[in-house]
């Protein structure tokens, strides 16, 4: 039999998946619900289940109403892995951070860290409030589950570059810098599996003494050409060639568990 690719049917969050039993019924929220009926999906229809954070079963819609809308619990699916790279973006345009969270959330990132850096001070909010981290939560799950994923990242608030330094956060990371070699050869030596923290600096890149302390931290540099990308397009052009390795260092294989996460 064919196996049906990850999204080829409807997925629908379900917050507390890990917790529940198959056969169990549950109660799907409003703007679910709201979802599920733009699908124009009718009593009986199977979707996926997900919950954001590795979850993945098999739901069959039942009866409800235009706020509710009850489904019931299956087996487990197939869960892609997670991508265990940690996004450090400096605080960038709003519109194109918010563009790259859900971008990353169709790669299976599992994190995107903002950063503060000498240059981004003077942008416009694009992380430091919580109506934004918000925004890009509910952007990162819709991506998600449009893309037949399992895993939306988790969007942390922006931290002091330094700080982020000093806390051991670079340790055996990447510096995207035009630089370095290129970031394929950079990773020969990854194994698919180990957090990988990916650093991109501010439109008009990290200061000198920025770039010095990445490099005394740790961090090893890597181009990803021989132009200069802006901060969305480096990150995500990274993201590219992390799961093109992890998946030739034979490490991208989907594991189906009992809960429906990935062991």
């Amino acid at each position: 039999m064919r196996e049906e690719p990850p999204a080829a049917r409807p997925a629908l969050l379900l917050p507390d998946l890990s917790e529940r039993r198959s056969g169990q019924r549950a109660r799907l929220d409003r703007d679910e619900t709201r979802h599920a009926r733009a699908l124009r999906l009718d009593d009986g229809a199977v979707v996926a289940l997900v919950d954001g954070r590795g979850s993945r079963r098999e739901g069959r819609l039942g009866p409800g109403t235009q706020r509710e809308r009850e489904v019931t619990v299956g087996e487990s699916l197939p869960v892609p892995e997670p991508l265990p790279v940690e996004l450090c973006v400096a605080v960038g345009n709003r519109t194109h951070a918010l563009w790259l969270i859900e971008k990353a959330a169709e790669f299976g990132a599992v994190r995107i860290r903002l950063l503060e850096t000498e240059r981004s001070r003077s942008v416009a909010d694009a992380g430091r409030s919580d109506a934004f981290r918000e925004k890009a939560e509910r952007r990162a799950l819709a991506a998600m589950k449009q893309s037949g994923g399992a895993w939306a990242p988790v969007v942390e608030p922006p931290l002091e570059l330094a700080e982020w330094l000093a806390g051991g956060g670079a340790r055996r990371g990447i510096l995207l810098d035009p630089e370095g070699p290129a970031l394929s050869a950079v990773l020969a030596s990854w194994n698919g599996r180990d957090r990988l923290p990916v650093v991109t600096g501010p439109e008009g890149g990290l200061s000198a003494r920025e770039r010095r302390a990445c490099l005394e931290a740790g961090l090893r540099p890597a181009r990803l050409a021989s132009t200069i990308l802006r901060f969305e397009t480096a990150a995500l052009a990274a993201l590219a060639v992390a799961w093109q390795r992890r998946e030739t260092s034979g490490s991208g294989a989907a594991v189906l568990t009992s809960e429906g996460g990935v062991r």
